[in-house]
């Protein structure tokens, strides 16, 4: 089953090459800002975009890249501007974690303890299986739509481990971190420390 978001951008792909257009397609991982769990006293709810952020996914385990919101303005600059990048794809990101270590840092950083609800790789699975099921019927529910590409993305990360340097490389992607090895992304752990 092919997601929603991926056919989408595809499409638009597709377009691009029928008209002979240059680009230049960056993928900047996930954000830190997104992707930190809520703290039992609350004291960083006024950073949290997802509130009662506790959920680990099919066990914790599968590595995904993070980048600071912050970070990606520069990275784009450097790269639209490098001659290298036309008509490529590029990759940007800071760290590559699981949602076990940044977990694990945020207890250690904060000195609270996390609860967690486990949510497994098959109830991700049939969770997906069931919004796509229900988009074929109804292709204009936006929130339908909307949960669907949710669950994409959580399978995507969670059950693939499509968001990784090695897949980005697998699908012939430029990393970042090797053409411009002078400019240091702030860390998933600055960004907590802030």
């Amino acid at each position: 089953m092919a997601t929603v978001l991926a056919t989408f951008k595809e499409e638009v792909y597709q377009q691009i090459r029928r008209l002979y257009l240059p680009y230049t397609i960056i993928d900047v991982g996930f954000w830190h800002q997104q992707s930190f769990p809520t703290l039992p006293s609350g004291r960083i709810n006024y950073a949290v975009v997802i509130t009662n952020a506790i959920e680990i996914h099919a066990e914790g385990l599968m590595p995904t890249m993070l980048t600071d919101l912050r970070d990606i303005r520069p990275f784009v600059a450097r790269i639209i501007k490098d001659p290298r990048t036309l008509n490529k794809f590029v990759v940007t990101y800071s760290d590559v974690l699981s949602q076990n270590e940044i977990f694990g840092l945020m207890e250690e950083m904060s000195a609270e303890v996390i609860q967690r609800k486990y949510v497994s790789a098959n109830e991700i699975i049939d969770s997906r299986a069931r919004h796509h099921a229900t988009l074929k019927v109804e292709p204009d529910n936006r929130s339908v739509r909307f949960a669907s590409i949710k669950e994409d993305y959580i399978y995507s990360k969670y059950v693939r481990g499509d968001n990784t340097p090695a897949y980005a490389a697998y699908l012939g992607y430029l990393d970042a971190s090797e053409l411009y090895p002078d400019f240091q992304p702030r860390t998933f752990k600055h960004f907590v420390t802030e």
